[in-house]
């Protein structure tokens, strides 16, 4: 009796109709998981916008601090999240380090912790960089470095975090004090960590500062002061610089910013973001 089985011919032809399939079925799937990444990240955003207004309700009016540490009557308190790095120097006792348990201290002790105890709610699924927790940061046009005094003033001990001088006269505490509240960035989507919980800008130069996070297939999203979320498609340019910096900083290590001794002046991407941030493109 003869013995049935597959000649060569038909073996690499079953083999060409399987990769076939998997060239038209793994984009689908990519873009499956992209969505889904996308998805998760716009909910998280969308609680953190909400929860930072339910805040300003309980508070007459005041944001949380954009800054993850401020002072009140020289005593360092947690902003709108503790620190949520391992710099303890900074903040002693609240630092974190990924995990569970006992490392989530610098969320647990953030202003807007109350409102959303779901550790995987402040960070985006997309971020290449797993280092921390969170890997959003809110707008620094709030606060800035914060401090309360013993009669309970609200003030500002200076605009340190921009390097900029003219953002003095921007900052503000209250999302009252936007007229477009639906056009500023209230939590923006950051590619990686950045240590002091700010998503910083440059007001008055053409510059960014904090990385973007361009890993929802080149584009972000960002959460706004009126508590809706949308996403920006970014420019070819820009994903490039910001995905050059993620592997220098992967490979070699190196700062969570964008590279500040390139030419931004045509660059529509800083510009949305400025306006977004500052309202305003003085430059």
């Amino acid at each position: 009796m003869k013995k049935k089985g597959f000649t060569l011919i038909e073996l690499l032809v079953v083999i060409a109709i399987i990769a076939l399939l998997l060239s038209i079925v793994m984009p689908s799937l990519r873009m499956a998981k992209n969505h889904a990444r996308r998805i998760t990240c716009s909910s998280n955003l969308k609680s953190l916008s909400m929860a930072a207004r339910f805040f300003a309700d309980d508070t007459d009016g005041y944001t949380p601090c954009s800054s993850n540490v401020w002072t009140v009557n020289s005593v360092a308190r947690a902003g709108w999240c503790g620190v949520t790095g391992t710099a303890t120097s900074v903040f002693p006792g609240n630092q974190q380090i990924e995990g569970t348990g006992s490392a989530h201290t610098g969320l647990r002790n953030g202003q807007l912790w109350p409102y959303i105890q779901t550790p995987n709610a402040w960070g985006c699924p997309a971020d290449p960089l797993k280092e921390s927790l969170r890997s959003y940061g809110m707008s620094a046009q709030f606060w800035g470095k914060a401090t309360v005094d013993a009669s309970n003033k609200f003030s500002r001990d200076g605009d340190r975090v921009y390097c900029d001088p003219a953002t003095a006269g921007k900052v503000i505490n209250k999302i009252s004090k936007l007229k477009n509240t639906g056009q500023r960035f209230l939590f923006v989507d950051n590619a990686g960590y950045n240590y002091d919980a700010y998503a910083a800008l440059w007001y008055s130069q053409p510059k960014w500062w904090n990385l973007p996070n361009v890993f929802h297939s080149g584009s972000s999203v960002n959460g706004f002061a009126d508590g809706h979320v949308e996403g920006y498609k970014f420019d070819a340019d820009t994903v490039r610089v910001v995905k050059e910096e993620i592997e220098k900083i992967m490979s070699i290590g190196g700062s969570y910013k964008m590279p500040q001794d390139l030419d931004y002046t045509k660059n529509e991407d800083l510009k949305y973001y400025q306006m977004a941030t500052w309202g305003s493109i003085p430059w």
